[in-house]
């Protein structure tokens, strides 16, 4: 009796213990994003998280950027974690989001519900290169499917069917050759990660997962594109080119965890039967690429995604705080690459891509702690 008494104590000293710097350690990310939102700044818009561009795979703060992407997905994730924080952090949650809002106007198309990476409402400066303007004067790329896709995940709208209507107009079309894809994958009538007519076909199946995400979400009626998108997405992982091949797939997220993710993310939805007969392989590997790396940040991004397919979440020791958000937020492992071979003829995207050519890879800090504060909330959720 004695004995199961000094267990029962033992038990609720550690796990509250356990719980409560748990629930410091969430605090303690959030208000790190708080800090990270932009509140007054010569550059970076009020509201936004700073991000940055690199030709080098290697954080730097050198080359700013403005972009609604890395805003849009702290927001999916604050909006989605939310039921799993206490209530001072879902205030500070709330505040995060209602700051954010106020930037996406100024990414969004005026004449359609269509979003941009970068501001539509202002003069155009290419970000990249310099030079790349003078071969393209224009050097604009049109509204992408990724952020109009996953921008409406945030806000509730009624023209949800009315955006996937207009997405058909933007698909691989027989008639229309596809030049940037391997040849395996040119039959698919799939989804462009472009809303530009006269842009180039390019195939990106993290972005088309991002799409059928959308779609899920709003259980809309499943059109021709989005089951050849599906079955595009399905071949690629029988084909385990999001293992060997992921640039050539996914060439504007080009690493194996971070497709893992974007599928399990669409996966977490509701059951697709194609993708649920390879969710075994998919666990399989998501465990290999956690096991394989001392990365941080791509242990965290595994460690959601299996959490996404519904496995148990593996446990990741965390450094002490100081060292933990420099592991975090200056981590070189970019989670989106600005790839300008993706819109060049095969052959030619090829030899650049072996190279590493004309890769621009983007980062955020702010968007790396969010994916921690996924894991610590995930993880305090299965305590």
């Amino acid at each position: 009796m004695l004995f199961n008494l000094k267990i029962l104590f033992f038990s609720i000293v550690f796990f509250g213990t356990s719980a409560i710097a748990q629930q410091a350690d969430i605090s303690f990310v959030l208000n790190r994003l708080d800090s990270l939102q932009v509140k007054e700044d010569n550059f970076f818009l009020w509201g936004s998280y700073p991000s940055f561009i690199n030709n080098k795979q290697k954080f730097s703060r050198k080359k700013k950027d403005i972009t609604v992407f890395y805003n849009v997905l702290i927001d999916i994730s604050l909006q989605k974690l939310k039921p799993k924080l206490n209530a001072e952090q879902q205030i500070l949650a709330d505040k995060l989001l209602a700051r954010s809002s106020k930037i996406y106007l100024r990414f969004k198309n005026k004449t359609r519900n269509t979003y941009n990476f970068w501001l539509k409402d202002s003069v155009y400066k290419f970000p990249y290169s310099w030079w790349i303007p003078l071969i393209k004067k224009d050097a604009v790329v049109p509204d992408d499917m990724d952020d109009t896709s996953l921008s409406q995940l945030i806000f509730s709208t009624d023209s949800a069917e009315a955006l996937h209507q207009l997405m058909q107009s933007f698909v691989h079309f027989p008639e229309r050759k596809i030049k940037t894809s391997p040849k395996k994958y040119r039959k698919y009538n799939a989804y462009s990660a472009w809303f530009g007519k006269k842009f180039p076909v390019v195939f990106d199946v993290s972005v088309l997962s991002n799409i059928l995400t959308f779609v899920q979400t709003y259980n809309l009626n499943w059109t021709h594109a989005d089951s050849s998108s599906l079955q595009l997405i399905v071949q690629t992982i029988r084909n385990k080119d999001y293992i060997y091949h992921s640039l050539y797939v996914s060439p504007y997220y080009g690493k194996t965890p971070i497709l893992l993710y974007h599928f399990a993310r669409l996966m977490q939805i509701k059951k697709i039967n194609e993708l649920e007969e390879l969710k075994p392989e998919l666990v399989q590997e998501c465990y290999y690429q956690f096991n394989s790396t001392d990365n941080l940040l791509v242990k965290i991004i595994c460690a959601n995604a299996l959490c996404r397919f519904g496995e148990k979440m593996p446990q990741i020791n965390l450094p002490s705080r100081d060292i933990l958000i420099q592991q975090i937020e200056e981590n070189n492992y970019p989670f989106f690459i600005g790839n300008i071979p993706s819109y060049l003829n095969y052959g030619i995207k090829k030899f650049f891509t072996q190279r590493r050519l004309l890769l621009y890879y983007h980062y955020c800090p702010a968007y790396n702690d969010a994916l921690l504060l996924e894991y610590l909330a995930n993880e305090n959720a299965a305590r």
